[in-house]
């Protein structure tokens, strides 16, 4: 008796349900070039809930790394929060293709696999791993010294805030607040108050909200924090007290599930950098909380480095106890401002990559981020 073949299984003879369960663990960016496959995935892959549990399902093995330097941004091989142990042992950074094509840039936002883009005189929503980009058209006009910030609402509904600066009647700087709502694509003034404080950093993106490192000649340095569901600003402790303007303070997303604050007292030429690290932030609203048992302590003069470092990014591997630093540099004192990232600890310092290119403009600081790709569609 002859052995009847076996039917052969497709993925069209697998139930719905089950079918979601396996694309849901595929990386996104794989999932991005199989979008035309079918009109049923390409639907999926649009539906919300799907794109959120993609995100949570594959963020482990699809984190991915970028730089902005020069106006340029540049694709990095691996996530540099997992392998700065693997970077130390081996050869310096892979850089794997440039992402910014026409985009000239200064300063670049990320939230949720979605960038804010913001070059001289206009502002782009790029998704890097679907190619979307639109072009945010400003209520009246934007300016160079305007403040940035992407998040978005408990519906998950994304927002851009802009932060407009001026000097009103009786010469006090002012600062006007308006929304854009990527939804229903319209801005909308918030709110305008005299600034009694300033901004230290470029703001980072935590489960919704962005944060801030400001501060005042009465209070010092704190945080400030953007409730995109409340629409409004509160303040928050540091881990840290500073009333020197000249400080460095830099903040950083560890795994989008903390944050992290770095803090240089650059102007007694200190070379000690400290990084402190908040306890895990489980689900939007909750309130940070500091680690009491962790700080990374560095003394950079115990490597007889040619200049002072003053960190303008970074990323921090908690577990191992390192950072991944980029910062400008100008190692000659001839004004020649140039781009290295280096891994740091509390007894090692290896330099990972160092830019030849002089830089191109002061207002523009380099930044090292790590990512989830992300299905989010731009509306």
């Amino acid at each position: 008796m002859r052995n009847e073949p076996t039917p052969m299984i497709t993925i069209a003879n697998f139930p719905n349900d089950l079918e979601t369960e396996i694309l849901a663990r595929v990386p996104a960016k794989s999932l991005s070039q199989l979008k035309t496959t079918c009109k049923r995935w390409y639907t999926l892959f649009k539906d919300p809930k799907f794109v959120e549990k993609n995100k949570k399902m594959s963020s482990k093995s699809a984190r991915e790394t970028m730089l902005l330097n020069n106006h340029e941004v540049y694709s990095i091989a691996g996530d540099l929060h997992n392998s700065s142990s693997r970077v130390i042992e081996s050869s310096p950074l892979d850089f794997t293709g440039k992402l910014s094509k026409d985009l000239k840039l200064y300063a670049m936002y990320h939230c949720d696999g979605l960038m804010l883009c913001v070059a001289n005189g206009s502002v782009a929503v790029w998704n890097p791993c679907t190619g979307q980009r639109k072009i945010i058209k400003p209520r009246t006009r934007y300016h160079r010294t305007d403040t940035f910030a992407l998040g978005y609402d408990s519906r998950r509904s994304y927002k851009i805030l802009r932060c407009g600066y001026n000097r009103n009647a009786e010469k006090k700087i002012a600062v006007e607040c308006e929304m854009y709502d990527l939804g229903s694509a319209s801005w909308r003034v918030l709110d305008s108050w005299t600034l009694d404080y300033g901004m230290y950093c470029s703001g980072v993106s935590l489960r919704g909200d962005t944060y801030f490192v400001a501060g005042d000649k009465e209070m010092g340095f704190f945080l400030m924090k953007f409730d995109f569901t409340a629409e409004r600003f509160v303040r928050l402790p540091l881990p840290f007290q500073s009333f020197d303007p000249e400080d460095t303070a830099v903040l950083s997303v560890v795994r989008d599930e903390k944050l992290s604050v770095c803090h240089q007292n650059i102007h007694t030429w200190s070379d000690v950098m400290r990084i402190w690290v908040t306890n895990k932030v489980e689900e939007e609203g909750k309130e940070l909380t500091w680690r009491k048992d962790f700080v990374l302590s560095v003394d950079f003069a115990k490597f007889k480095l040619p200049c002072l470092s003053n960190v303008s990014s970074f990323l921090l591997d908690e577990e191992k106890k390192v950072a991944v630093c980029c910062e400008i540099f100008d190692e000659e004192m001839k004004g020649e401002d140039r781009t290295k990232i280096y891994i740091v600890g509390e007894d090692m310092y290896k330099q990972v990559y160092k830019d030849e290119t002089v830089n191109a403009s002061l207002l523009s600081c380099p930044l090292v981020l790590t990512y989830v790709p992300s299905l989010v569609c731009i509306h």
